[in-house]
């Protein structure tokens, strides 16, 4: 007999299946919970402004050693300096000095690195690894190590083979970024070839200039380690990659015959202007960039006598090119047949210029009193062309002025 009490529980049946159904459709249809919300990201601390009112606009930096010297730069950088010229000179092997000129870009900071140029290439070589990084090549150091020397030994010939074989000649690069950048902005090549008896750049090294993509430039000329009758040298090419359609331009690698300033000056008159150079032992290698026409003749000033020619030369019409660097032997303490290049051009802006002769502070520190010409000519609008050393240090600042006369009407230079 059907009761109340059954009807009760049916009624109490059907629900509690239609509960389980409900909840069933529910797992099955169900949308994944809403994920805590993330942080936002905490931005970039904004870099630290530095009030460089009363910074110096130029200082002079020497430093022992090159790990020292760059520890220094990156303490200067932090601050806003950036090298505008540099040079390595005095004592070989680990005491040997460094300076640098340095500028100061205020609302910037500048980072320094240096490394070393393999003896091999088999595995290549550091410049593209730091280009990679948003470094740029800002220097090269010609390095040489030395034998030790044997006190109490006989006395030896002036050319001894044992010693020759034993010195290292190498190089040793400075690089430069700007704030932290880390894009590439430069692509390096670096071509080697030898230069002594029997040897010959244009099978080695002139080819691969030739062989280069267009857009790529040598800007540096290395020497490298001694063999039996000839030394290693090297080619640093850059190309900027910010050039979409980069010009191809011929260059030329040119080692002295007989005389080569009447070979440099031969060249001048088939348009070629002279872009870097040095020797090694009793070889001399240039190289040259073919342009438009416009150098009459070249002059190799020694470097010993820049502080009486230096102004004549420029008074009777010639602009300063550049250096041609010296070799340094185990033999010295400075460089030998260091020259200062200088062209007599028939068109373009006249040049001012200014020799100094700088004070050396002492290592790690930078001179500042003692510097006021240096400082003075800088707030003129003069920039360091460049910075070499011989029986003291020396800056060539640079100025540009008035158009230059007709080639006719400068007054030969004797």
């Amino acid at each position: 007999m059907f009761t109340v009490r059954n009807f009760k529980a049916l009624l109490l049946l059907a629900a509690s299946f239609l509960i389980l159904q409900s909840n069933a459709a529910a797992q099955s249809g169900r949308t994944p919970p809403r994920p805590a919300p993330r942080p936002a990201p905490t931005p970039a601390p904004t870099p630290e402004l530095i009030d460089t009112t009363n910074f110096e606009k130029v200082k002079l930096l020497v430093s022992r050693g090159l790990d020292d010297f760059v520890r220094d730069l990156n303490e200067q950088g932090r601050l806003g300096y950036r090298v505008e010229k540099s040079v390595s000179y005095g004592d070989k092997d680990e005491g040997r000095r460094y300076a640098a000129v340095l500028r100061l870009d205020p609302g910037h900071k500048y980072e320094y690195a240096q490394d070393r140029m393999p003896d091999n290439l088999l595995y290549g070589h550091p410049l593209n690894y730091h280009a990679r990084r948003g470094y740029n090549l800002l220097e090269t150091y010609a390095v040489t190590q030395c034998p030790p020397v044997e006190y109490g030994a006989e006395s030896k010939p002036p050319w001894d083979l044992d010693k020759w074989l034993n010195t290292v000649k190498s190089n040793v690069f400075l690089f430069m970024r700007r704030d932290g950048a880390a894009e590439q902005t430069r692509e390096y090549q670096l071509l080697t070839g030898r230069v002594g008896w029997g040897e010959n750049l244009q099978e080695t090294v002139q080819t691969a200039i030739d062989e280069a993509p267009p857009g790529f430039r040598p800007i540096r000329l290395l020497f490298g380690p001694p063999g039996l009758v000839s030394f290693g040298v090297s080619v640093v090419l850059e190309m900027d990659l910010s050039v979409g359609a980069p010009a191809k331009v011929r260059y030329q690698v040119v080692k002295e015959t007989k005389d080569l300033k009447k070979e440099i000056n031969q060249l001048a008159a088939q348009g070629v202007r002279y872009v870097s150079g040095g020797r090694i032992d009793a070889f001399k290698v240039v190289l040259l960039a073919q342009r438009a026409a416009g150098v009459s003749d070249y002059i190799f000033l020694d470097d010993n006598k820049s502080a009486k020619e230096f102004d004549r030369l420029v008074a009777a019409g010639y602009s300063y090119q550049g250096m041609m660097a010296g070799d340094l032997d185990c033999g010295r303490d400075e460089v030998v047949s260091q020259k200062l290049v200088f062209a007599r051009e028939a068109a373009g802006p006249i040049r001012r210029y200014k020799i100094l002769s700088l004070p050396e502070p002492k290592p790690g520190k930078h001179s500042s009193a003692a510097l006021s010409e240096l400082q003075r000519l800088a707030g003129e609008g003069f920039e360091v062309r460049d910075l070499f050393y011989s029986y003291g240090l020396h800056a060539i600042l640079e100025k540009p002025s008035e158009a230059r006369a007709s080639i006719n009407e400068i007054v030969d230079f004797k």
